[in-house]
């Protein structure tokens, strides 16, 4: 997905500076900010949630932090907030590669809230073995072109080198593949998201998304918050099945549960003995280390999650 933007936006993007990688992720009270040494084994130097304010615009902020932790030209990889664009499975017209994009741009009239001139398209395949039939699917991701600028400018004012704009969705599976031992990348993985009001579930194999889902789910965010272990089993299980039955695939070999002050503690014995899948706690300082002397904050962590994928994405050159 971010490969697409990425090549086309490229004439707007800053001369990068080598070294260090910023990750952003566009929420909708805030933005989370991961600075990531780059490299194999780079530590994060720097990870923040900005909180917006009514009297400092969103990139004055951005800015101000990118100046206090001189990272200037920094590159910077950028992730859509997942109430700004929608993800669409469909199936794609018989139009040879290059004119896919524009061809299935007018089969999404009817299928999105916002004029098809005013979009912003990208479309990235759906593994051939993720459906029983022969018929080829592809999702596509749809963004209001005025977000995706928005989101330009913001960069550039804040002194940052943007390389690319992702989703959630992609940006989650760099921190998950990046837990999952070589010999069990086959049998693939899933990621469970939990915000204020709803979670997200996304399952991943060999590097590719099969599934993603959200729903509504009982949960405020709060730090004294229990989940609800049984309504999020049944939606958990409800997505395994469409997976194993629908898609023809095995159970992967672990649920990753993070989200907002879901701590360790949070995930007990209702849920783990619900599922066939091993349940874990996202647990980030697994994914990549903090610099040395400093420390993890794990609810920190946990509401940045998505902005350490983006500085662990690999942004090809060209």
């Amino acid at each position: 997905m971010g490969d697409a933007f990425s090549a086309r936006l490229r004439g707007l993007f800053k001369q990068r500076r080598k070294g260090v990688t910023v990750g952003l992720e566009l929420q909708s009270d805030g933005m989370a900010v991961v600075a990531r040494q780059t490299g194999e084994g780079g530590t994060v130097s720097h990870m923040d949630f900005l909180r917006y304010q009514k009297t400092v615009s969103p990139a004055q902020l951005l800015k101000d932090w990118v100046a206090e932790k001189r990272l200037n030209n920094a590159d910077c990889n950028a992730v859509l907030g997942p109430d700004t664009y929608q993800i669409l499975l469909v199936e794609p017209p018989d139009v040879p590669a290059e004119e896919l994009r524009g061809a299935i741009r007018w089969r999404l009239k009817d299928l999105v809230n916002i004029p098809v001139d005013q979009a912003a398209v990208d479309v990235f395949a759906l593994p051939a073995d993720g459906v029983r039939s022969n018929k080829k699917m592809v999702y596509v991701v749809v963004c209001e072109k005025k977000k995706i600028q928005a989101v330009v400018d913001l960069v550039g004012e804040a002194g940052l080198a943007l390389q690319s704009i992702d989703i959630g969705e992609l940006a989650l599976r760099n921190v998950v593949l990046n837990l999952l031992p070589p010999d069990q990348a086959e049998r693939g993985v899933a990621l469970t998201r939990i915000r204020d009001g709803m979670a997200s579930v996304f399952i991943y194999r060999l590097g590719n998304l099969y599934l993603g889902r959200s729903f509504s789910l009982d949960y405020n965010g709060g730090l004294l918050d229990s989940l609800p272990e049984e309504a999020l089993a049944l939606e958990l299980q409800r997505s395994l099945d469409y997976y194993e039955r629908q898609m023809g695939q095995a159970p992967p070999v672990a649920i990753y549960v993070c989200g907002e002050h879901v701590s360790e503690d949070k995930i007990g014995n209702v849920l783990k003995a619900s599922l066939a899948p091993r349940i874990q706690w996202l647990n980030p300082s697994a994914v990549v280390p903090m610099a040395v002397n400093d420390e993890w904050d794990d609810q920190l962590a946990q509401r940045c999650v998505a902005a350490i994928g983006g500085s662990l994405r690999q942004v090809e050159a060209g």
